[in-house]
């Protein structure tokens, strides 16, 4: 009895395939979910169809961000954006749409973005498949940063190694008229590891140490990004902070005030010029140009060609399940600190330096890190005082980074 009832199920289950023939078998897993006409038979429609989320997921591997023009309107009346990518319905207004409880770009399936991600993306963002759209992230992100600088030859005879820990943990919140605002506290520890200096100011008394080794800073940052303009978006930033050896009451040299304000102009999928100007506040006063273009050729490359750190990065595929990308770049770095155990008054360290580096990072769901090599040149190390302005005058180094985000 229990032969007839599985032979029976046997029959119902694989009797339709076989009454189609061979082709009958596999013909669910090739035909699409949804057709543009009806089928002309019932004996036509397959038994199977994939579900529509499962539409959603191949979307979302490769999203027609650069084949679609500004022009171009799929079936179903959806614009696309031309800048981040976005399919928009049309008559949407653009602070319409949630998906996950957060804000989004309307039209965007969730596998195209974080449910952790804000309506704006972020200027730097790329326009093409692999990268895709990039939304800013709402919510917390940790940052970690760990940087060795080998030794090297001080003017004086003396050298120095530096061993650097950099933290900050930026909270994004979406505020009225699509606004992002970032408040972000952040911690510096630097180790700048005098041995035999012959500096007055650095080993005063026969070798007795006249400088700190270790250094802190303590900021926090407020930024906050428009949303998009048309091709125009803006970002401004202020960063208070205490950076000083804590050998001393704090006065003014502990202080650094800065800020930056930039723009960015995207005038097609391919190029986005920036324009902006950073102002810094050190030992000395710093203008710096923050000016330049960033450039998609395709979907693998992204050239960042802005001072003061320019940036190639190259997508090499998902080695181990992780996206992958080498990257080369630079860098123009100024820090200074109170330094307390000087016996000069208003004394300060200031370290101005260039890094070439290349390397590659990774990029996961919810953290992404990175490793690379560098060098540092044109280094200006000077301690500044009322008595004047000594130069250390460090030689070029090599050093090593790794960071992670989460």
């Amino acid at each position: 009895m229990n032969r007839v009832l599985i032979l029976t199920a046997c029959v119902l289950l694989v009797g339709p395939w076989a009454a189609e023939g061979s082709e009958g078998v596999f013909q669910f897993l090739s035909r699409p979910a949804a057709m543009n006409q009806e089928p002309e038979s019932l004996q036509d429609r397959p038994l199977y169809e994939l579900h529509p989320e499962f539409e959603m997921v191949i979307r979302g591997q490769t999203p027609p961000t650069y084949n679609l023009g500004p022009q171009a309107v799929p079936p179903g009346g959806m614009q696309t954006d031309p800048y981040f990518g976005g399919a928009q319905p049309q008559g949407v207004m653009p602070n319409q749409g949630m998906i996950y409880g957060n804000p989004q770009n309307p039209g965007y399936d969730p596998f195209l973005s974080s449910p952790y991600s804000g309506l704006q993306p972020d200027p730097y963002g790329s326009t093409y498949d692999i990268n895709g759209p990039q939304p800013a992230r709402l919510g917390w992100t940790n940052r970690w940063d760990f940087l060795y600088q080998a030794s090297a030859n001080l003017a004086d005879g003396g050298e120095v190694t530096v061993f650097g820990v950099d933290w900050a943990a930026d909270y994004t919140f979406q505020g009225v008229n699509g606004w992002l605002w970032t408040h972000t506290p952040e911690f510096n520890y630097r180790e700048y590891n005098f041995v035999g200096s012959g500096n007055p100011l650095i080993q005063p008394n026969g070798g007795d140490p006249g400088i700190a080794d270790n250094y802190y800073r303590f900021a926090y940052r407020f930024q906050t990004t428009s949303p998009s303009m048309g091709p125009f978006s803006y970002r401004l930033g202020f960063t208070p902070a205490i950076a000083t050896d804590l050998q001393r009451d704090l006065t003014s040299q502990a202080w650094n005030l800065d800020a930056d304000i930039t723009m960015f102009y995207r005038v097609s999928p391919q190029w986005m010029w920036v324009a902006g100007v950073m102002y810094w506040d050190r030992a000395e006063d710093f203008i710096v140009p923050h000016a330049g273009a960033v450039w998609n050729p395709n979907q693998f490359w992204e050239i960042r060609a802005v001072y003061p750190n320019p940036r190639a990065d190259v997508f090499i595929g998902t080695p181990f399940g992780l996206a992958t990308w080498l990257y080369i770049g630079a860098e123009y770095n100024v820090e200074s600190f109170q330094a307390g155990e000087i016996a000069a008054d208003k004394a300060q360290l200031q370290v101005e330096e260039w890094r070439a580096f290349a390397g590659i990072r990774w990029e996961g769901c919810r953290f992404s890190s990175y490793l690379d090599f560098g060098y540092a040149f044109d280094r200006k190390w000077n301690i500044h005082s009322a008595l004047g302005t000594s130069d250390l005058a460090p030689d070029d180094t090599f050093m090593l980074r790794y960071g992670v985000r989460y």
